[in-house]
């Protein structure tokens, strides 16, 4: 009995629906875990996990059921004679683009252990023959696909790993007989162009060509030295005229399959962490050479500089929009400079064409990453950094400008008002030391970016009304107003100075705004006030009547 275990998880969503299988994982307990979390999901499903183990000698798997709950249980039928053959029946069927992708997620482990790509594999026979002699990755990987495919041709899982390995079997003899009948080429010293001249002669072109390159990146121990290899042959296929379409169409599958490999992307753009990763990736799908990256940075954004390698620039946005969804911060101790990085992704991907960056898809994607910030752990690191209650507000408001989503905009609107109610807050606004209206001003700038920011209309307004209340029993408790009735200037002055406190933004707009203008209006109004004219000088009358004028207009 072989040890190669995994773990089936199946999901039936109620009485109509059939089983379906949900996923396939080598954990037990995230295996179970996985199974609650669906079911919670499904009020009328049920669910069920089995451990199927494979026999090598049978050739075949043993099932046990594990864990079984939810309405009905779990009956798996598969009719005995259903021999319906997977997708790919002949070795020309693994050359297509989907299923080179799928060899690439299937043999993972032993395509980095190795440096190649799947392209590499299919078109050299020594690396075909190595897999085969790796028996137990390459029945792992084929087990691996099998258990997809059955479930969806509703078949037994040792059919289709029969047909797979027999399929995998006549690959390995068909490019040995290739290797055998001079169908593969050699690589020409002279370089691509040379190359791409000679493979003409060969009845099959498109293979000749790509084997004499795989032959070629087998001198190659690295991943940079094969990008910048390959890039540099692109500017030889745009200055050869004959042959320069099947070349850089071949070019651009083998880049495309080598930056869709995350352990080889992130090789040669460099960066010790997931954002200086991003950060250069991006530069180098727009076409601009990424500040401290490698020569094979360099000689990647030249070549997808020349709009000839859409395969390539798929890839590269695909790996770009996969980190922006990935439950991975880009800076996990570095909260502004994420927040940054955020907004620069933003205008560079915007200005890619519509066909490569969907803006529907270029929107899920930041309101996803926009949803990684706002978790609780994040939101107190960016806090612990403030040095009082007024630049925690501040910090919030500001960072709400790189948020994209109404219900992260109203998360972040929750932990606003959460920081405004608290009793430190308000301990920092009635109480501190310093200028009372110095921190009242951080009240009225802390509203006026609200109120011109892009909240939704309910929360705008229940931010203002409660920064203004802070603010206003902040006046209240340090008699802001006795003090500037109390100043031994005239009266005029002293309604000069209260006018200007909202005029100027030094008092929330509400009540503190209101009764800055009715104890201004006061001062004007009194007969001590008229008679006390007379010392006041011309400016002082023309700036009163500005103030009274802008107060008028904004109370309409």
């Amino acid at each position: 009995m072989s040890t190669d275990i995994h773990f089936e998880i199946y999901v039936k969503k109620n009485r109509k629906t059939g089983w379906a299988l949900c996923q396939a994982l080598s954990s037990r307990e995230e295996a179970l875990r996985t199974a609650k979390a669906q079911l919670e999901t499904l009020p009328n499903g049920s669910v069920r996990v089995t451990k199927e183990s494979f026999n090598d000698s049978q050739n075949s798997f043993l099932s046990i059921a594990i864990f079984e709950e939810g309405e009905e249980r779990h009956t798996r039928t598969i009719r005995a004679d259903n021999k319906m053959e997977p997708p790919c029946a002949s070795p020309d069927d693994l050359y297509a683009v989907h299923t080179r992708r799928m060899m690439g997620r299937a043999l993972a482990p032993w395509l980095k252990q190795n440096n190649v790509c799947a392209l590499e594999l299919l078109h050299r026979s020594d690396l075909a023959e190595k897999l085969a002699a790796a028996g137990h990755d390459r029945q792992h990987a084929i087990q691996k696909i099998a258990i997809a495919q059955a479930g969806a041709l509703e078949c037994s899982v040792q059919h289709i790993v029969r047909r797979l390995t027999e399929l995998a079997d006549a690959a390995t003899d068909q490019l040995r007989l290739a290797k055998q009948q001079n169908r593969i080429a050699a690589f020409d010293d002279k370089g691509f162009a040379a190359t791409l001249a000679r493979i003409k002669e060969h009845k099959e072109p498109g293979f000749a060509l790509c084997s004499a390159l795989a032959s070629r990146l087998a001198n190659m121990g690295n991943w940079p030295d094969k990008v910048s290899f390959l890039a540099s042959c692109v500017s030889d296929a745009l200055v050869e005229s004959e042959g320069e379409s099947i070349g850089l169409a071949i070019l651009d599958s083998f880049l495309a399959e080598i930056v869709t490999l995350p352990d080889a992307l992130d090789i040669c753009a460099g960066g010790e962490e997931a954002g200086d990763r991003l950060d250069r990736i991006t530069d180098i799908l727009c076409g601009k050479p990424p500040e401290h990256a490698n020569k094979s940075a360099h000689l990647l954004t030249t070549a997808i500089s020349s709009g000839e390698l859409p395969e390539t620039q798929s890839a590269l946005v695909a790996r770009v929009f996969k980190e922006l969804r990935g439950p991975r911060r880009l800076y996990p101790d570095r909260f502004k400079d994420e927040i940054e990085l955020n907004r620069s992704l933003a205008n560079r991907l915007v200005r890619l064409p519509q066909g490569l960056a969907p803006p529907d898809q270029l929107s899920e994607a930041f309101i996803i990453r926009s949803s990684r910030l706002l978790e609780t752990s994040a939101i107190e690191r960016l806090l612990s950094t403030a040095d009082n209650p007024g630049d925690e507000i501040l910090m919030l408001i500001d960072f709400e400008q790189s948020m994209v989503g109404d219900h992260n905009k109203q998360k972040l609107a929750d932990f606003l008002q959460a920081i405004i109610s608290a009793h430190k807050t308000e301990r920092w606004f009635c109480k501190e030391g310093g200028h009372a209206f110095r921190r009242l001003s951080v009240g009225a700038q802390a509203q006026k970016l609200v109120l011109n920011g892009s909240f939704c209309k309910e929360d705008k307004q229940s931010i203002s009304t409660a920064l203004d209340r802070l603010c206003h029993e902040a006046m209240k408790q340090s008699k802001a107003f006795e003090k500037i009735e109390r100043q031994n200037i005239t009266p005029m002055q002293k309604a000069i100075i209260l006018l200007k406190l909202p005029d100027q933004g030094l008092v929330t707009m509400g009540n503190c705004s209101d009764e800055a203008n009715r104890r201004a209006k006061y001062f004007l109004r009194t007969s001590s006030t008229r008679n006390a004219t007379e010392n006041d000088s011309p400016e002082h009358f023309k700036e009163l009547s500005g103030l009274l004028l802008r107060a008028k207009a904004h109370v309409a």
